[in-house]
């Protein structure tokens, strides 16, 4: 059901919001902001020490409901210092408005205040308030530190959260939420190491479904920063909405299918023609992923990541007779208008944070120290290799008898291929008794996913390293270009690299969107494997991605060799758009 929605939120887009050229690139004219969205964001903390991670979940939202947002499939989150300079950027994919993802705080931060900004493409046409963005502290006991208040001699007051509860309270529960979410646990006090079971019930039948994410870390008197929850982020949205209205100005597309890449191909030799040259794009791996697109009037191009992509090495290349005549320019990527964060206040330590700190920093090491032990596990499943598909034939060349040659392997085991020199180069062909495919251009000839134009160079490639060739011996059209057929070798090691060089031919490295981690958590009831190893985990548990189901969902973990209070935060949204902050506490004694 979820994907039909997706299908036709898709088909409404593009027929009514984008407008889509006949060149494959997308204009922004006529262009409505209606189908508006925006960010949330659940933090395990506002407060960090170095060495320790900072774990994120976004709710993208429809912001008229706040139902869940199919418009995005890729979010964006950034830590800012307070010189308006980015430290860290990610992306984040958005599985039916949701996403996760964690930074590792490093030692080279500083002391101080740090802003946190998430957004989407979409959401930057909304100007000023274009992205979502929370106050973070970060606190480095390895740096001489400017931000030691000497002054103070008291003891910190408590501090208060956004809701206006004391945090070092008991229990605090949202008014709202009071009504329609409930926390219960096997009990109020446990030992180190000890299992808790949490259950968490929604108490409303109109509620009874949702998605939420839960932390649950101790407390301590190091000053935090507020954190706005999802209810009050729904209250100022809605006043937001009533003062902002839809900017009716489109600069940024919605990545509606994924990610964009996009460029300009440029004529590098007199004022060549540069629109409908067609473009390629190669990530290489298994599977790969490939694509074709052709230039704008502009000799612009775009290309759509709807898959995820395993490897972050891709080239793109100017598929073109003439292609030593152009140059590859990529768009740089989008920059956000930071000039209004306000860093003006201030972030202070006191002498008395002293041994928190300290305690905090060394319970940070240990844990970094046995990392290897305690590793985080990716739970994403690569994209199925659905670009030769079914149709093609497969030579594993494993099964038959191995030739020193390229061209004497086409010769005996190949039997739809055949090869011509041509220029001093090797060239491959496909056969078929039905039609000539020459007439249908040269075939498309790609190497562990990577375009070869020049194939010459799989006939010096070392033909025992080929593991596979699919072939496809009738006339392919992908795209904007028509082939006489596909010839895909897959090597053994699968990292086939291309000795063609140019300005037509660029290699970019990508940063692949978070996705599908599981994060650890230590099973004590599995004997004594873990008994020598120590556990000073402040973060009990995070969990991005819980659902409720018949009303109710069941958690389970295990306490850790630091005592003191700990705090449940449950943060989310039921389906009907209806916002859950809820919060509890416990001890470990």
């Amino acid at each position: 059901m979820d994907r039909l929605k997706h299908h036709l939120l898709s088909a409404f887009l593009m027929l009514n919001i984008l407008i889509v050229s006949a060149q494959g690139t997308v204009s922004p004219n006529n262009i409505s902001t209606s189908n508006d969205e925006s960010l949330f964001i659940h933090l395990n903390t506002s407060t960090f020490l170095t060495g320790e991670t900072l774990y994120y979940k976004l709710y993208c939202l429809n912001p008229k409901n706040n139902s869940s947002s199919l418009i995005s499939k890729i979010g964006y989150i950034e830590l800012i210092d307070n010189n308006k300079q980015v430290v860290f950027k990610n992306k984040v994919y958005l599985d039916n408005g949701k996403g996760y993802g964690d930074f590792f705080i490093p030692t080279t931060l500083k002391t101080g205040n740090y802003k946190l900004i998430a957004y989407t493409k979409w959401m930057l046409n909304k100007g000023q308030v274009s992205f979502y963005e929370a106050d973070v502290a970060i606190v480095n006991p390895f740096l001489p530190n400017e931000f030691i208040n000497k002054e103070q001699n008291g003891s910190i007051s408590a501090k208060k959260d956004e809701t206006g509860a004391d945090s070092n309270s008991q229990a605090t529960v949202n008014p709202t939420a009071e009504k329609s979410i409930a926390l219960e646990l096997n009990q109020k006090t446990y030992t180190n190491r000890e299992k808790v079971n949490l259950k968490v019930k929604m108490l409303s039948n109109k509620l009874k479904t949702g998605n939420f994410s839960v932390s649950i870390r101790k407390t301590d008197a190091l000053p935090t920063k507020k954190q706005i929850n999802a209810e009050t982020f729904v209250r100022q949205q809605s006043a937001r909405l009533a003062s902002n209205p839809s900017n009716s100005k489109i600069t940024f597309l919605p990545e509606l299918r994924g990610e964009f890449i996009s460029g300009k191909v440029v004529s590098t030799k007199g004022l060549q023609e540069v629109s409908d040259k067609s473009v390629s794009l190669s990530i290489p791996g298994k599977p790969f992923i490939f694509k074709l697109v052709k230039t704008n009037q502009s000799g612009e191009f775009k290309f759509i990541l709807d898959k995820t992509p395993d490897n972050t090495d891709a080239v793109i290349q100017i598929v073109d007779n003439a292609k030593e005549n152009f140059s590859i320019v990529l768009d740089d990527a989008t920059a956000v208008d930071l000039s209004q964060l306000d860093f003006s206040s201030k972030f202070n330590v006191s002498p008395i944070d002293k041994k928190t700190i300290e305690e905090r920093s060394v319970a940070a090491q240990l844990e970094n120290a046995y990392y290897s032990k305690k590793k985080d596990t990716t739970d994403r499943k690569s994209n199925p290799d659905i670009f030769i598909g079914s149709t093609a034939k497969e030579y594993v060349l494993d099964d038959y008898t191995r030739f020193p040659t390229l061209k004497e392997t086409i010769t005996e085991v190949l039997i739809e291929c055949h090869s011509k020199r041509k220029n001093n180069k090797s060239m491959i062909y496909l056969s078929n008794d039905k039609v000539v495919l020459d007439n249908f251009g040269p075939p498309l000839v790609l190497v562990d996913g990577l375009l070869l134009q020049d194939t010459n160079e799989i006939f010096e490639y070392n033909v025992a390293n080929i593991h596979k060739v699919s072939l496809i011996n009738e006339a392919y059209v992908y795209g904007p270009k028509s082939f006489g057929g596909v010839i895909s070798f897959e090597t053994k090691t699968g990292d086939f690299q291309s000795k063609s060089e140019g300005n037509y031919i660029k290699k970019t490295v990508l940063q692949i969107p978070s996705y599908g981690k599981k994060y650890y958590t230590p099973d004590y009831n599995s004997g004594h494997l873990l008994d020598r190893i120590p556990d000073y985990r402040y973060q009990l548990l995070w969990v991005p991605i819980i659902t409720t189901e018949n009303n109710e969902t069941q958690l389970s973990f295990f306490t850790s060799d630091i005592s003191g209070e700990f705090e449940i935060a449950i943060e989310g949204f039921t389906d009907n758009g209806n916002p859950i902050s809820v919060k509890e506490y416990f001890e470990v004694k």
